[in-house]
């Protein structure tokens, strides 16, 4: 068995490769000990991503596997495909233009082994270069969490330190992801979450590894910076998608009060953020739409104790924002106020 398996979703991805699947090549874990898999997302760049693919598999066969999709499922499709031909100990996610540092899967995959970890969180570090170079960067707050009880896991899901809800910061235990059968939300460019709340719940060893090994570069054309016309509802889908599979997963019902709130502030206010951070605004037709997903899903939200608990002044503000706009009347004039106040309000909270 492998010790890790590391899949590369790759979409036109062929000017970047080099530098991804160079810094794996090189990783100090050694190549008999990690296996790469890189997922052609069904490339529309005339074959180039195709044919860079292949050059590594012929040139790594036994480190290189190549997978090509017939069909585009964006970045999360292509994921559960690479998890699918996964042999690893652990498994980690690096999408193709990024890279990880050259001791990264060394470092988690030692603190992985030495904890029992069925997750081990570490840090990032962000470029708007892709020529950049980065370098290991330690920070002296490693933690570990034994996540044996509900109320552990009640706030583990909130008390996120330096970790977050990204999947790529992150070696996974596979035998939790097959056995849970953990898989992350297609066809959305927005997904992440879809995979790590459910695998937040099911861990029971975590541990924060206090190092930036995964190096972002936030590329002018990446999922999250390009045209937001098109995904500007892919956050909130992709959280309604999620309640459904945490609901018949029998999570909800144990974790109903944490699992509303967080759809309450990271499905419905940070899609809402997204929103008017990039620009745009929202008719009637969608913001029926917005409230008919929080009356299925967060009803009780009012209630809901977390809202009283949030700490943090421009959270709590932005709270009661969203919670004004739950009072709105349906109209074409009400939804255009809102958009104004939404729009002034969103640059002076975040």
């Amino acid at each position: 068995m492998k010790k890790v398996s590391v899949v590369v979703p790759c979409y036109n991805a062929a000017k970047y490769l080099d530098k991804c699947v160079g810094y794996l090549l090189r990783q100090t874990i050694g190549l008999e000990d990690m296996e790469i898999i890189l997922v052609d997302d069904a490339s529309t760049d005339g074959g180039e991503t195709r044919n860079c693919i292949l050059g590594y598999e012929q040139r790594f066969p036994d480190t290189v596997i190549a997978v090509f999709l017939e069909q585009n499922l964006r970045q999360g499709g292509a994921r559960n495909a690479g998890v699918s031909y996964a042999s690893g100990e652990y498994l980690l996610f690096c999408d193709a233009d990024d890279w990880i540092l050259e001791e990264t899967l060394e470092h988690s995959y030692n603190a992985a082994r030495k904890y029992d970890a069925d997750i081990v969180g570490f840090g990032r570090q962000t470029v708007d270069r892709h020529e950049a170079c980065a370098f290991l960067k330690k920070g002296g707050q490693d933690f570990f969490a034994e996540l044996d009880t509900e109320d552990k896991k009640k706030r583990f899901l909130f008390e996120m330190g330096n970790d977050s809800y990204s999947s790529q910061n992150k070696l996974f235990r596979l035998s939790l992801v097959r056995g849970r059968q953990i898989a992350f939300v297609e066809h959305l460019f927005i997904e992440e979450f879809s995979f790590t709340v459910p695998a937040r719940l099911y861990a029971e060893r975590f541990y924060f590894l206090d190092e930036q090994l995964y190096v972002y570069y936030m590329s002018p054309g990446s999922t999250m910076r390009g045209d937001w016309e098109k995904k500007k509802w892919d956050n909130l889908k992709g959280w309604i998608l999620l309640m459904e599979d945490l609901e018949n997963r029998g999570l909800l019902a144990r974790f109903p009060k944490e699992l509303e709130y967080l759809f309450f502030e990271l499905g419905f206010g940070t899609s809402l953020q997204m929103l008017y951070q990039a620009g745009c605004a929202m008719d009637l037709e969608e913001w029926n739409m917005v409230a008919q997903a929080i009356r299925m899903r967060a009803p009780n939200i009012r209630r809901n104790p977390y809202l009283d608990q949030e700490q943090v002044p421009l959270t709590r503000a932005w709270n009661g924002m969203l919670l004004a706009l739950l009072d709105m009347p349906a109209s074409e004039e009400s939804v255009k106020e809102a958009n104004r106040l939404l729009a002034g309000s969103i640059g002076k909270l975040f």
